[in-house]
């Protein structure tokens, strides 16, 4: 089949880009896969060539009626058979498109998730459907950054299809979420196609900042003169970025849930246009916006995932042109975060108690407001907020369906008496539709949802309003609006609530995991590398060379390296008091124990008699905690989080546990071990020696280049002995060998790292690669 052919008929694109046409010829015969591909990068083509190639239709399902309006928008200019049906339209409009689906009028239909009703589906199986599409898929996985429930269905969905082909697509899934929509999609043996992460184009920067008004300082800089995207993570925090912007001569838009939509409308349609070059915006202001001329994009605080800030910084350089993103890093913004993840993943205690205040409400549905259904949990519980998130864990779970307030229907009554002269213009247009819709049952009240109505009528809803108002007031009717309130069907009203606790746990676990994934991101050696390893791809390289990691490298007090003895016994210290409590306990606790506190706490553990209390008396609390960060970050201890019972109330927090390195470390059987050593004031009077300090120091031009080519020399030494790359030797052992350029056994064997026996296995054939860089 010549599938170039109908990609540059239809598209104008005389080829494909890297990694689709493969992806499409695979559909195209028959298979089922996942596409992991970053934002902009042309996933949609994978699905819409062969929806064009194939018989019958393509079903493709997304999340949000923007993004279904702009695809349909740009296929049928492209004179491509396609549209969407959704709750946006009128009911001749979506009666219109089944008919024309049913038909085989369109080659191309989108459909919501939540739209896959008992009706819908038998509706389809009257319907060649050739291919589903699953557009955002890490929305099937409990494990993704954006877990949907409406989701979850679209596995009985493909099976009520008869398992046609199935597509997958997402720009963020890790191995874990990849194997989550799998299994929920049943297209386990699916071919995977994964590629696209590495953004050669983006230049990632993490810039460090001691206070908020440090950020300030330093906002107006990155994006003045450049089209550009402040993401913040909170409504005050994106007014604060833009204040700051504007007191420094920067024109910047505001955008988040807290603005009118009409106002959202306007600084969106303003930057999409140009005639604004900054947005500052919560992560509400980015699905749908395809801007390809986007240069600049700073976080003024991190997000809670680095899925999600993949996602965001993937919308900066679309057109592959050099573009900037900058992560203004404050350790202390970890708090928002983890509030968010506390907040949205409530304890089982609180999802009960929010159930069993719906069940009271004896109606089904139940329409209460947030804020009366907080009132059924404890005081210090959160209120509206927490209620909300309980509200989303019943529905994940499936013991209600959410009913979003534009939902709620509207009631009209015809008045019994009404004037003798009849309304004109509008209302007289609102009040025959009402007498017309009323004429089989005179004396009942009409109920309708205000926007589709509003549809039906060829009206504004604004304007349908203002009818409904005015008619009320003249004595035509009574007109009860909906209540801006949202609510929620019960599935299971008679049976009792069951939850998993420890599937709760373990989720809120997860999302706490993830934050510190994000955190470590900003301590790692190469940003993209990072980036690349964290959605499982293997890196062509050890440091892309073009991050600011990589670029002006990290400074030597944020390099992993080896430990000089008196941090070689400190850190052995530390892991034998770990070793010593027997057990995982929170680093809080460790470090009490270590500088020897008297709270009853240690002593009700009985933690004072062990030979290691008080072994780091000289230390305080907060330097032993960041030793303790840092060995979990270097592997030589576990952070768990864990959710207990603590004075009466659940309490979500770390706990830290040895793994097998660190206890070769504390055995001193790990020669190899690299970490961040932080400041402490009790190791700073054994200061680096000069030799280390010199050792550390960045390499002269020459010695670089021929850092590089030892580098391929241990990669081809690594390949023929089937072992890793440090195996052969360390990154610091090359550096001296890079330094120093030893000519015999001897100054070989003085090298850091390079003892007899890797000498015996290794040795000779670094001095012959030397003595051939030399000659």
């Amino acid at each position: 089949m010549d599938l170039r052919g109908v990609l540059l008929e239809t598209f104008g694109f005389p080829d494909f880009r890297p990694g689709q046409e493969e992806v499409v010829r695979h559909l195209v015969e028959g298979g089922s896969g996942m596409v992991v591909m970053p934002t902009g990068a042309g996933k949609s083509l994978c699905f819409q060539v062969p929806a064009l190639a194939m018989p019958g239709v393509t079903l493709v399902v997304s999340p949000l009626i923007a993004l279904m309006k702009d695809q349909v928008d740009g296929l049928v200019q492209h004179g491509v058979a396609a549209t969407f049906i959704n709750s946006s339209l009128s009911r001749e409009e979506r009666n219109e498109r089944m008919s024309g689906l049913r038909e085989g009028r369109y080659k191309l239909v989108y459909v919501a998730p939540e739209r896959f009703t008992p009706g819908f589906l038998r509706f389809l199986s009257g319907c060649t459907i050739s291919l589903l599409a699953v557009d955002e898929a890490h929305c099937l996985s409990q494990w993704g950054h954006d877990f949907r429930p409406d989701y979850l269905r679209l596995g009985r969905v493909r099976e009520s299809l008869g398992r046609p082909p199935t597509i997958a697509l997402t720009a963020t899934a890790t191995p874990r979420v990849q194997d989550d929509i799998a299994k929920h999609l049943g297209i386990v043996d699916a071919r995977r196609f994964i590629r696209g992460f590495d953004r050669e184009n983006l230049r990632i920067e993490v810039m460090r900042v001691a206070t908020k008004r440090e950020k300030a300082q330093v906002l107006p800089d990155l994006v003045r003169g450049k089209t550009a995207l402040v993401y913040a993570a909170t409504r005050k925090a994106v007014e604060r970025a833009a204040k700051a912007l504007r007191e420094a001569g920067v024109q910047a838009g505001v955008y988040h849930a807290g603005k009118e939509p009409d106002e959202r409308a306007a600084v969106q349609d303003a930057f999409m246009s140009g005639r604004l070059d900054v947005v500052c915006a919560t992560n509400a202001f980015g699905m749908g916006v395809d801007k390809s001329d986007l240069r600049v994009i700073v976080h003024w605080e991190h997000p809670g995932t680095v899925e999600a800030w993949y996602q965001e910084i993937g919308r900066a350089g679309r057109d592959g042109k050099p573009s900037r993103v900058v992560l203004l890093f404050h350790p202390g913004d970890r708090r928002i975060q983890e509030f968010f993840i506390t907040m949205g993943h409530p304890p089982a205690a609180y999802v009960r108690k929010v159930y069993e205040r719906l069940v009271e409400a004896g109606t089904n549905p139940v329409f209460l407001r947030r804020e009366e259904l907080g009132r059924a949990l404890p005081e210090d519980a959160g209120g509206d907020r927490t209620a909300a998130s309980c509200l989303y864990v019943l529905e994940r779970e499936g013991w209600v369906r959410r009913i979003h307030p534009a939902q709620r229907p509207g009631c009209v009554v015809l008045s019994t008496r009404p004037p003798s002269t009849e309304p004109a213009g509008v209302r007289g247009k609102v009040l025959a539709d009402v007498r017309s819709r009323l004429s089989e049952s005179p004396g009942d009240a009409l109920v309708v949802r205000p926007d589709r109505w509003a549809l039906e009528l060829g009206l504004e809803r604004e304007q349908l309003t203002v009818a409904l108002r005015g008619l009320e007031e003249r004595r035509y009717l009574q007109w009860r609006a909906p209540e801006r309130i949202g609510g929620a069907e019960l599935l299971r009203p008679h049976d009792p609530i069951t939850l998993d606790e420890a599937t709760l746990n373990e989720r809120r676990q997860q999302e706490l995991a993830k934050l510190d994934r994000m955190i470590d991101l900003t301590r790692a050696a190469c940003r993209r590398r990072y980036l690349l390893e964290y959605f499982g791809q293997d890196p062509p390289y050890e440091r892309c060379g073009t991050c600011d990691a990589c670029h002006a490298d990290l400074p030597e007090a944020e390099r992993p390296r080896s430990l000089e003895p008196a941090e070689e016994t400190a850190v052995r210290k530390v892991l034998a008091c770990v070793a010593r409590m027997d057990g995982a306990y929170s680093p809080g606790l460790v470090s009490k124990v270590l500088t020897g506190s008297t709270e009853p706490v240690v002593r009700s553990f009985g933690f004072d008699k062990l030979s290691t209390y008080g072994l780091l008396s000289g230390w305080t609390r907060k330097e032993v905690e960041g030793l303790l960060e840092e060995l979990a970050r270097a592997g030589a201890l576990e952070r768990r989080h864990v959710t207990r019972p603590v004075a009466g109330r659940e309490r979500t927090y770390a706990e830290l546990a040895l793994t097998s390195l660190g206890i070769a470390v504390m055995l001193q059987r790990e020669a190899e071990f690299h970490m961040v050593m932080p400041s402490v004031r009790a190791l700073r009077g054994g200061r680096r020696s000069a030799a280390a300090r010199a050792a550390s120091a960045p390499l002269p031009a020459v010695a670089a280049d021929l850092m590089t080519y030892l580098r391929e020399v241990r990669k081809k030494m690594a390949e023929e002995a089937s072992v890793p790359a440090y195996v052969i030797a360390s990154n610091r052992t090359l550096e001296a060998m890079a330094r120093h350029r030893p000519d015999d056994r001897e100054a070989m064997l003085a090298l850091h790292g390079m003892g007899p026996l890797r000498f015996e296995r290794y040795g000779q054939a670094f001095l012959d690669a030397l003595n051939a860089w030399e000659s």
